[in-house]
């Protein structure tokens, strides 16, 4: 299953998995201490990237791994490893500065 994974892929795969089980059944409050909200973002600047990695539930978290799983391999390959990690943090982090505007 993990042979076709690029290593940035598995990578993220995993950290987003792990991530949502601490969410889920360790620490129940995780996702309110690291969620993105526009309004308190200046006090809380760590939640620019870490809502990357919180998902509202399982369907959510299915969902976006499923995307990763089929398209993140073949954009890795072309862009090869760092450009890859580079381009989902920094469309992560635009997308919450985007956010802020709404």
């Amino acid at each position: 299953m993990f042979g076709y994974l690029t290593p940035w892929v598995k990578r993220l795969i995993v950290a987003n998995v792990l991530v949502f089980l601490v969410q889920e059944f360790a620490l129940p409050g995780l996702a309110y201490t690291f969620d993105f909200w526009p309004a308190q973002a200046l006090q809380r600047p760590w939640t620019y990237v870490t809502y990357m990695f919180l998902h509202a539930g399982w369907w959510h978290l299915a969902f976006n791994m499923l995307t990763l799983y089929f398209f993140g391999p073949k954009v890795e390959a072309q862009l090869e490893g760092r450009r890859f990690i580079t381009l989902y943090f920094v469309s992560g982090i635009t997308g919450a500065v985007l956010y802020s505007f709404t």
